[in-house]
């Protein structure tokens, strides 16, 4: 089963850890408004049961880091419709670039515009 996740790196590649992030926060914004309904039904005890103001406190922070997720994942998809896409030296699959430096989405290797932030390896060396 190990095996199953080792060719997979969740958090390679700017656009990836956005995306990421952008999901745990739908995630966050739909636990507190499932807190703010338990403390209004009285699953919280009895300091919130039946505070209406309670739960529309937290429907609202909910809902609000609900839709900046919805904003966040628009524009990674802005993003990365302007992000450059190349090959990676080392899996040979094609991955998108933000910036200068960036990793490849499959295996992790980095990846470089600039010279001297280039990954220097056997292969990478001029053959003299």
């Amino acid at each position: 089963m190990m095996s199953f996740f080792q060719g997979s790196n969740l958090f390679s590649g700017k656009l990836n850890k956005l995306r990421t992030m952008a999901l745990g926060v739908v995630f966050v914004g739909i636990i507190i408004m499932y807190l703010g309904y338990a403390g209004y039904a009285g699953f919280l005890g009895g300091l919130f049961q039946g505070s209406g103001i309670f739960m529309s406190i937290m429907m609202v922070i909910g809902l609000l880091l609900t839709v900046s997720s919805f904003l966040l994942y628009f524009w990674v998809g802005m993003l990365s419709t302007r992000a450059v896409q190349v090959e990676c030296p080392t899996c040979r699959k094609p991955t998108k670039m933000l910036g200068t430096t960036d990793d490849c989405m499959f295996c992790g290797q980095r990846l470089s515009f600039d010279p001297k932030y280039a990954s220097h390896s056997q292969d990478s060396q001029p053959q003299s």
